[in-house]
């Protein structure tokens, strides 16, 4: 068809629509751009996966109550189910208290 005779097409409203237009992809365009992707994410995911592994984590040792000193394992378990003040348990909780935050150490 000649030039002339072709119908004209109708400018772009505004430069985004010129550049959006100018940028439009194919289906070529497409499956370029998704191989890339995937790609990448496979590099990604192999870096990972072959890394170095982390650094196993360190357990803190556990100090159970019968531990902390000879016979106040035995307190402790009868201070549990004690309701009212007792002078005794109260001493034992303390003792723990202690051990826990190890200021028995510093005071010693």
């Amino acid at each position: 068809m000649p030039r002339a005779l072709r119908p004209r097409r109708p400018k772009a409203a505004n430069a985004s629509a010129a550049f959006a237009r100018a940028i439009e992809m194919g289906r070529a365009g497409r499956l370029i751009a998704g191989a890339i992707a995937g790609g990448m994410a496979l590099g990604l995911a192999l870096l990972a996966a072959l890394g170095p592994p982390a650094p196993p984590a360190s357990v803190p040792p556990q100090i159970f109550a019968a531990d902390a000193r000879p016979g106040l394992g035995v307190t402790l378990r009868r201070c549990r189910t004690v309701t009212v003040a007792d002078d005794a348990c109260e001493a034992a909780w303390e003792a723990k208290r202690r051990h826990f935050f190890g200021q028995e150490r510093r005071a010693r």
